[in-house]
Order: structure tokens, then C-alpha cells, then sequence
């Protein structure tokens, strides 16, 4: 396991925490749930797309004719 994979699986859980604050923002208890619990994976899900592709060496598809 290496630095970049330590700070990327960090940078994951942190969506837990934008979920909290986000939700946090919104008097209405289900609404702050349901807003929160969006954001906090769509932060999650971008730091995996983007920061999969510079922790780990993804080759494109051979194609092959």
C-alpha cells in the first residue's frame, strides 16, 4: 500500500463528512438526509473516477482487428 493509496482512501471517507455538513445545512431532518447522502457520495464517486486514474496505471483498451 502506497502514500497515493492512503491519501486516496482518505480522500473517500471524506465524503462521510461533506455528507454531515451538507446535511447539517438543512432544517428539514429528511431533506438534509436525502441532499446530504446525495452530495456526500457524488464527492465520494468523483474522487474515486478521478483519483483512480492517477493512483493506479490504467492502460486504454487493445483493440484488436
Amino acid at each position: 500500500m502506497t502514500l497515493g493509496d492512503l491519501i486516496l482512501g482518505i480522500l473517500v471517507a471524506l465524503g462521510f463528512f461533506v455528507s454531515a455538513a451538507v446535511s447539517r445545512m438543512f432544517r428539514g431532518r429528511m431533506a438534509g438526509i436525502f441532499i446530504g447522502g446525495v452530495v456526500g457520495l457524488a464527492v465520494s464517486v468523483f474522487i474515486l473516477v478521478y483519483g483512480l486514474t492517477d493512483v493506479f496505471a490504467v492502460a486504454p483498451a487493445a483493440v484488436e482487428n
